[in-house]
């Protein structure tokens, strides 16, 4: 458990402790606690009685609720696996815990706190039975109480005393002078109902949780406890006990919209799913439609551009999902999986629903250039009560791989055409350097002595050697200014990430290994590998040529085009450092026998 939520489990605890009538039973609550908060494998509570002597309970020392001196207790300290902590002020009582590993500092804090709990515990006890004699002492104690506020109020409701944490709870820079404080514990008409409950039966009720609205607007929840004050048979005042539960609240809050709601797409969990439709089927709702959907290539994503982007894409399919069926329960029910239900729709109205989903899609990809959003879909529907909900989903599960094998058969879904299409919609001039790179590769190739085949390969890595760019802000696509280091080493990660793209794609995997190389220089001082010489694959040490010649010539953001016997007098100067000298000298002799 992480620190907030034990700090929390620990105030909760403590709040609940309540002298529960005899002191053995008092003692046998906080074994209860002290053993499942701290791990403590040995118990004492003394407890001293008003002539001096103490009678000490002890648990987990050989005798249960035996009797042990209390200076045993404090010569039987080791250096840190012991807690020893003396109640209330003078005390009361002591606490003893022990264990066979040290108290950490967070533990030793929050005991701290659980020991100023039994100290109220105990001054309370002795108030009630003894009010007269110790009313003052127990005010002092009270007015410096950490995390318990505490406050006392006559019958019109007039504060009589308070401590500085009720004073920060109910947010005063003064305390009312009048009863209007009252109103601020909500619900207001409850709240009074259950002081007059008090007032009248003179009986100490059980806490409970109300909430307090502050005089500048803040909403706080508390566990409050009144305890009335009698004189004889009279109640004179009534003590009221906060604890700011707030930060419990918002967890409890938090636990029950996750265990309802996915926790990345805001849809409904699968948890929630299998509670409703086995809600239609004890109903009996008939029709009942549902539809499966299921985000296509989202391993591939997860593989190639990184969980982060995999995430953006389920949260994409998931707006688009609430936009087409905003008033229908969409639920989240796998990694991929999506399921809309539809009571009393039948297949025809299912079937128009997958048909606005599949629009809503195409749209979805006309404006969206980063990543294209495919998704299969299946329909399933349970007519009559012979057939349940559950079944009518599987029915659409099976619908849906249908669908999905469709697709991949007919390659309507390749995640390295789609990325392709996807760069040069981001980046425009990205399609025309690809064109005029493929013709010179392809020239260089066949000078080069490559076969058919392996020219096919060539142009092919021309076509997506910078496909790794997909993943980079549009930013730094269209910089003009020079790029910072951060966004230099952001770019030549391309390299990797459209290596992995790469080999995610069926059609694209045999240019795999020349896309990871392609920005490898024959001294060795390339990236992402170093590789040096012949080590590079041929087909990158064309393309390096041909893409740093066709670079240099043409006009790019913030930088006009090279002058054509430029550009070749730097080829020359970096073959044998950047580029494959062979390659170089074959290339500039094309493009002189073309000049």
């Amino acid at each position: 458990m992480n620190p907030d939520a034990l700090e929390l489990a620990f105030l909760y605890e403590i709040s609940s402790l309540t002298w529960t009538g005899s002191e053995v039973d008092f003692f046998d609550e906080i074994v209860e606690k002290a053993v499942r908060l701290s791990g403590a494998q040995r118990v004492a509570l003394a407890l001293y009685a008003d002539t001096g002597k103490a009678t000490c309970y002890t648990w987990g020392f050989g005798q249960n609720k035996g009797r042990v001196p209390k200076g045993q207790l404090k010569q039987n300290q080791p250096s840190g696996n012991v807690y020893f902590k003396e109640l209330g002020s003078p005390p009361l009582g002591a606490l003893y815990l022990e264990k066979n590993e040290n108290f950490s500092d967070d533990e030793r804090r929050l005991l701290d706190v659980f020991s100023g709990r039994l100290s109220n515990i105990l001054q309370l006890h002795h108030w009630m039975e003894k009010s007269e004699r110790l009313r003052e002492r127990f005010r002092l104690v009270l007015e410096n109480t950490p995390m318990v506020g505490v406050l006392s109020f006559d019958r019109q409701g007039m504060i009589l005393h308070y401590n500085r944490e009720a004073q920060q709870i109910f947010g005063w820079d003064v305390p009312p002078k009048s009863r209007e404080w009252l109103v601020q514990i909500k619900p207001a008409a409850d709240f009074q109902k259950f002081v007059a409950q008090v007032w009248e039966t003179g009986q100490v009720v059980d806490p409970g949780e109300w909430q307090i609205q502050t005089p500048k607007g803040a909403s706080r929840w508390v566990l409050l406890t009144l305890i009335p004050v009698k004189q004889g048979k009279k109640v004179e005042e009534v003590f009221c006990m906060v604890i700011d539960i707030t930060e419990r609240k918002q967890m409890e809050e938090e636990l029950k919209r996750l265990s309802i709601f996915d926790s990345l797409t805001g849809l409904y969990n699968r948890n929630h799913f299998e509670q409703k439709i086995r809600q239609l089927d004890k109903d009996g709702v008939r029709p009942v439609s549902v539809i499966v959907c299921d985000v296509d290539g989202l391993k591939l994503v997860n593989d190639c551009l990184g969980h982060r982007q995999g995430d953006e894409l389920l949260k994409q399919a998931a707006t688009l999902i609430r936009e087409v069926f905003p008033k229908e329960e969409a639920f989240r029910v796998g990694g991929d999986e999506f399921a809309v239900v539809l009571p009393e729709k039948n297949r025809e109205s299912a079937l128009e629903a997958r048909s606005a989903l599949m629009a809503a899609q195409e749209k979805y990809n006309k404006d969206h250039t980063v990543i294209p959003l495919s998704i299969s879909v299946g329909v399933g529907v349970a007519e009559s009560s012979r057939k349940s909900v559950y079944e009518a989903y599987k029915q659409a599960d099976d619908e849906m791989y249908r669908d999905k094998l469709q697709r991949c058969a007919k390659g309507g879904y390749d995640i390295g055409r789609s990325l392709l299409a996807s760069l040069f919609r981001k980046d425009p001039g990205m399609e025309g350097h690809v064109t005029r790179v493929k013709k010179l590769a392809w020239r260089l190739g066949k000078a080069a002595g490559l076969s058919a085949d392996e020219i096919d390969k060539l142009l092919l890595l021309a076509e997506v050697h910078d496909i790794g760019k997909v993943g980079l802000p549009d930013r730094i696509l269209r910089q003009d200014e020079p790029l910072a280091k951060e966004e230099e080493e952001e770019v030549k990660r391309h390299c990797e990430v459209g290596y992995r793209i790469a080999r995610c794609s069926t059609e694209l995997a045999p240019v795999a290994e020349p896309i990871l190389q392609h920005h490898e220089w024959w001294n060795g001082q390339g990236y992402p590998q170093g590789l040096r010489g012949e080590e590079i694959h041929l087909h990158s040490r064309i393309l390096a040529i041909v893409d740093a010649y066709d670079a240099m010539t043409s006009n790019r953001p913030g930088r006009k085009a090279m002058p054509r016997e430029k550009a070749m007098s730097e080829l020359k100067q970096r073959a044998g450092t950047q580029f494959d000298p062979y390659l170089v000298e074959v290339f500039l002799k094309l493009l002189q026998e073309t000049s």
